[in-house]
């Protein structure tokens, strides 16, 4: 062949694939391109095409291998096309010629007697009858990762030469990637119905935002959220949260409200966020949800954000009884505890010295009991009322270190009778907040008062505050959750301190830990219990350091400034 037709030649072959690879992008199915190969591509000498794809997991492969591989496009010049789709051939019989593969990408046999040594006896079969004197074998690698193997058969011996083999490869590529893309789909595809699946499975409204638009645009929304908000099928997948928002049956005042703490929100922002609204359903059922939301990252990148939707009537009708409950049984024993309370004081002041020693001594214990119970059914009914949103607020502007400062000064007598000494570090300069004063000053005296209660004598209190604006500033101790820019207040004192799983119970109700147990300390264990709910409904946090992130007994709370 001379120069000039061979260069023809080399032409039409590149001008050959470049009209397979366009056609291969529109290719639906293995078998349409095994059909296009053949007809586009393929030497008149061609006698059997397979395309194999890897699948299944095999359990006693590395990971990413596979168990076998599945014929999914095939054609033959004796029989046609699609014939034998579906039939596998377990990779573990078949080790050798993997790995052979893989190191080459593509192994050829010109002739027939050494193609027996790889195959198994159903293999050979098909080979014989296809008589088939050459065969190339031809990995299909996308990305790094193996897909299939494309098989290539003749009648000649000696069918393809180094020319065909390398242009065999390049199509190759260009077939690997078609699939790739197709896989990917396919995963994408597949993920995304078991995300929704799994979505649709959640007893609470999901919905999440993607960091398009402002506020962000829906990718998906879950069926329990739009049967609870009463939305098309249709709706919010696409849709930008404020146009989702403007769908939702809700009053406008909730709506209101939401559009305006919700457009506050950047998806991309870090921080979390919650809330409570009331609805009515089509049914005319009062009901209370509580939302949460939280980012959604993958290792240092924001990807979007989380919007949770929880029905909790039954948790608010069960606080709101079991507060109405304990309302009115501590009006029942008050009214005889007061009688007691009020007697005992009488007795004491009207005739205290004339009684005998005995008799003196246990009145006093009466007095001092009724007054211990009284302060546990306030501190009981305190807790209860938070937890059911009828804790009554009388906020103000007002300045932490003013109510720590008057706070001090109301203990002084209790501290100084143990020799100890409480050192303030106040910030003059922090910005005030809205509070109610008097549940505030009650948080700080409780504070201080275990502080004086746990700390050896002659010890010393630490009372620090600190605005904190970003969440880096914060303890590692502290919640998550924890709404900024805030005003911290940390209380530190000498004592023993909390174990890890101490700071996570010591705000129970009537929890205690073993050592207070054993060295009989008194107290009801409500006190920073009764903190907590004060502090929730102050939109602030409390949480206690442990034994090893500081020295001695720390506890930490913040209060959102305005």
């Amino acid at each position: 062949m001379t120069e000039t037709g061979r260069l023809t030649a080399a032409l039409d072959d590149a001008q050959a694939t470049l009209r397979t690879a366009r056609l291969l992008l529109h290719a639906h199915t293995p078998q349409h391109m095994v059909d296009i190969l053949r007809t586009q591509l393929l030497q008149p000498t061609l006698s059997s095409c397979i395309l194999f794809l890897f699948g299944g997991d095999s359990e006693d492969a590395q990971p990413g291998q596979r168990a076998y591989m599945e014929l999914q496009g095939t054609w033959s010049k004796r029989v046609g096309s699609g014939v034998g789709s579906g039939i596998r051939l377990y990779l573990n019989n078949y080790a050798d010629l993997m790995a052979r593969l893989d190191s080459e990408e593509v192994v050829y046999f010109p002739h027939p007697r050494p193609i027996w040594v790889y195959f198994d006896p159903l293999v050979r079969g098909f080979l014989r009858a296809e008589r088939a004197r050459s065969l190339a074998l031809i990995t299909l690698k996308a990305r790094g990762e193996s897909i299939g193997v494309l098989l290539l058969a003749s009648d000649r011996s000696n069918a393809f030469d180094t020319d065909d083999l390398e242009r065999f490869h390049l199509i190759s590529e260009y077939l690997a990637l078609n699939l790739y893309a197709k896989l990917l789909t396919e995963r994408q595809q597949r993920l995304g119905q078991h995300y929704a699946a799994m979505l649709n499975a959640v007893r609470d409204g999901v919905v999440m935002v993607l960091p398009f638009d402002k506020g962000g645009r829906v990718f998906i929304a879950n069926r329990y959220f739009k049967r609870l908000f009463e939305l098309d099928d249709h709706d919010g997948e696409g849709d930008s949260l404020i146009d989702l928002l403007n769908k939702m049956r809700i009053a406008e005042n909730t709506r209101q409200e939401l559009h305006a703490t919700w457009l506050s929100l950047s998806p991309r922002a870090p921080g979390e966020s919650r809330g409570e609204f009331h609805l009515v359903t089509g049914e005319g059922q009062p009901t209370d949800i509580a939302w949460y939301s939280a980012p959604v990252s993958q290792g240092t990148q924001v990807l979007g954000r989380i919007y949770t939707f929880h029905d909790v009537t039954p948790e608010r009708t069960a606080q709101k009884l079991r507060a109405a409950f304990l309302s009115r049984l501590s009006h029942e024993l008050r009214t005889p505890l007061t009688s007691i309370r009020g007697f005992a004081e009488f007795i004491l002041e009207v005739s205290g010295d004339q009684l005998p020693s005995l008799a003196r001594e246990y009145t006093a214990i009466i007095l001092e009991s009724a007054r211990h119970l009284n302060t546990l059914f306030t501190d009981l009914i305190e807790i209860t009322r938070a937890e059911a949103g009828e804790l009554k607020l009388n906020r103000r502007e007002a300045y932490l270190p003013d109510i720590i400062i008057d706070t001090v000064a109301r203990l002084e007598l209790h501290y100084r009778e143990r020799e100890q000494q409480v050192i303030m570090e106040l910030d003059d300069d922090l910005p005030a907040v809205l509070v109610d004063v008097d549940r505030i000053t009650q948080v700080v005296s409780n504070l201080l008062a275990n502080a004086i209660k746990y700390s050896p004598e002659k010890g010393r209190i630490r009372v620090i505050t600190t605005l904190i604006s970003d969440a880096a500033a914060l303890p590692r101790s502290a919640p998550p959750g924890v709404v900024l820019p805030a005003v911290m207040v940390m209380v530190r004192d000498q004592g023993k301190g909390l174990s890890r799983d101490e700071v996570e119970q010591v705000f129970m109700p009537f929890y205690r830990t073993e050592s207070v147990k054993r060295e009989r300390i008194e107290g009801a264990g409500l006190g920073l219990a009764v903190a907590r709910s004060i502090l929730e409904v102050h939109r602030g946090k409390i949480w206690a350091a442990p034994r090893g992130e500081v020295r001695g007994g720390c506890f930490i709370f913040t209060i959102p400034t305005p």
